[in-house]
C-alpha cells in the first residue's frame, strides 16, 4: 500500500529541492568563476614564460636548464647558435653532442658538484668551435631545488659567458710582461755596462791625455799637441753623453731619487770650472767665476753637478776660440740663481722655444765643428724641476747666449 505524502511533506520537499538547485547553482557559478580565473593564471603565466624567455634570448650570454641526468631541458637562443641545433632538437641532448670529449669530461666533473653536493660553482672552461677555433667561457653554475622539497635538488642552471677576447687579451699582457721583464733586464745590464766597464776607460784616456799634455813643452811637436788636445776632447765629450745618457735614463724610469746635503755652491762650481778647463783652453775660452759670498745650500750634489756641467760644456761648446764664459750667482732668502753667460753664436726665438724640448732632436754643430745629442739641455730642465726650480735661455743671435736656472736653498723632498 503506498503512502502518499500529506501536503505538509510535499511542501517541505519541494523546498528543499528549491535549496540544492540554489547550491548546485551557486557551486556552478563559483566553479565557472574559478575556471575563469584559472585561464587568466594561466595566460598571465603563459605571458610572463614568453617575456621571460624572449628577455634571455636577447642576453649576449648562454643560459640554460639542465635535469638531474644531465640532459638539456632548456636553452637560450645564443646557447642554441652556440651548438648550432633548434630547441626541438636540444630536448634530451648531453654535453657530448656539442662539445670534444675533454670538455665534455671537465663538465661531468663539474655537474656532478653541483647536483650532488648542492655547491654553486664558477669556473673556466676551453672548448673549440665547428672550425677548429679556440672558446674560452666564464660557467657559473647552480642547482634547481624542488618546490615542495628543497632538500630535493632536481636540475641545475647554467650562465655561461664568452670570454675568449678577454682571455686572449690577458695572455697577450702576461706576455708582454714576461717580454718587458726581459727588456729590463737587458736595460739594466745595458745601464751598468754603461756606468761602470764603459765609464772607466774613459777616466784612463783622460788622465793620460792631460798628464801628455801637461809634460809637452813649447818646443814639442806642435801636430803632437794638438792629437793629445783632439783625444782629451774627445774623451770628455763622450764621457758627458754617457753620463747624460744615463742619467737621463733614470729619470723616465723614476729611478732617479734626490737625496739632499749640505753643500758650499761657490766651492761646486770652482770643481766643475775646473774639470771644464781642458775644454776651454783647447779653444783659449776665459771661464770667470768671482764668488763674492760663499752659499750654503741643502740640495742633492750630483743633479747640481750634473746641471752646472751641462750648462758649461754647453756654453763652450758655442763660444768662439778666444772668448769668455762668465758665472754668476745672485741669491735671496730662499732662492738662487745661477747664470752662465757666454759671447758666442747666440740664439733666435725660434730656436730659443725649441731648446728643452724632447722633440727637438736635431742639435746645432758647435764653434769648432763640435757634435752633441741635444740631450744636455733637456736634462738639465729635468733636473732643475726635480730640484724644485725653473730654467730658461736669454740670447740674441750674433752676441751670445744666457742660460739661467733658480732653484730652492734648501730642497725639500
Amino acid at each position: 500500500m503506498i503512502i502518499e505524502p500529506t501536503i505538509e511533506e510535499l511542501i517541505k520537499q519541494n523546498s528543499d529541492l528549491k535549496k540544492q538547485i540554489e547550491l548546485l547553482t551557486l557551486d556552478v557559478v563559483e566553479n565557472t568563476e574559478n575556471l575563469k580565473q584559472a585561464e587568466l593564471n594561466n595566460e598571465i603565466a603563459s605571458i610572463q614564460i614568453n617575456q621571460l624567455k624572449s628577455t634571455l634570448d636577447h642576453l649576449d650570454t648562454c643560459i640554460y636548464i639542465k635535469d638531474r641526468n644531465r640532459k638539456y631541458l632548456y636553452a637560450n637562443k645564443k646557447t642554441l647558435k652556440l651548438f648550432g641545433c633548434t630547441d626541438q632538437d636540444l630536448q634530451g641532448s648531453v654535453d657530448s653532442n656539442f662539445f670534444p670529449k675533454e670538455t665534455c669530461e671537465k663538465l661531468a666533473e663539474i655537474d656532478h658538484r653541483i647536483l650532488e653536493l648542492g655547491e654553486n660553482t664558477s669556473f673556466e672552461v676551453e672548448s673549440k668551435d665547428p672550425e677548429g677555433n679556440r672558446l674560452v667561457f666564464l660557467e657559473n653554475k647552480t642547482p634547481i631545488f624542488d618546490k615542495t622539497d628543497t632538500s630535493k635538488i632536481i636540475g641545475l642552471c647554467g650562465i655561461s659567458t664568452d670570454i675568449t677576447k678577454r682571455k686572449n687579451i690577458q695572455e697577450k699582457i702576461v706576455e708582454s710582461e714576461q717580454e718587458l721583464k726581459q727588456l729590463n733586464a737587458t736595460k739594466d745590464k745595458l745601464f751598468s755596462i754603461i756606468a761602470h766597464d764603459l765609464r772607466s776607460p774613459f777616466y784612463g784616456i783622460l788622465g793620460f791625455s792631460e798628464l801628455l799634455m801637461e809634460n809637452l813643452t813649447e818646443t814639442d811637436d806642435y801636430e803632437s799637441k794638438e792629437y793629445i788636445s783632439i783625444i782629451n776632447t774627445s774623451a770628455q765629450n763622450t764621457l758627458t753623453l754617457l753620463d747624460n745618457l744615463l742619467n737621463w735614463a733614470k729619470t723616465q724610469t723614476n729611478e732617479l731619487s734626490i737625496r739632499p746635503e749640505k753643500i758650499v755652491l761657490s766651492d761646486m762650481i770652482q770643481e766643475v770650472i775646473t774639470l771644464k778647463k781642458t775644454l776651454s783652453k783647447s779653444k783659449e775660452i776665459k771661464l770667470n767665476y768671482s764668488p763674492e759670498t760663499e752659499i750654503e745650500l741643502f740640495t742633492d750634489k750630483t743633479i747640481l753637478q750634473c746641471i752646472l756641467r751641462n750648462l758649461i760644456s754647453n756654453a763652450i761648446k758655442f763660444t768662439n776660440i778666444g772668448g769668455t764664459i762668465d758665472v754668476k750667482v745672485i741669491s735671496n732668502q730662499d732662492h738662487v740663481e745661477v747664470s752662465i753667460s757666454d759671447n758666442g753664436l747666440g740664439m733666435n726665438k725660434e730656436t730659443i722655444n725649441q731648446l728643452f724640448k724632447l722633440s727637438n732632436s736635431s742639435a746645432l754643430p758647435g764653434t769648432a765643428d763640435e757634435q752633441g745629442s741635444g740631450l744636455g739641455l733637456i736634462l738639465c730642465k729635468e733636473f732643475v724641476e726635480k730640484l724644485g726650480g725653473r730654467i730658461w735661455a736669454e740670447s740674441t743671435l750674433g752676441k751670445g747666449s744666457d742660460f739661467k736656472f733658480i732653484f730652492p736653498i734648501k730642497t725639500v723632498v
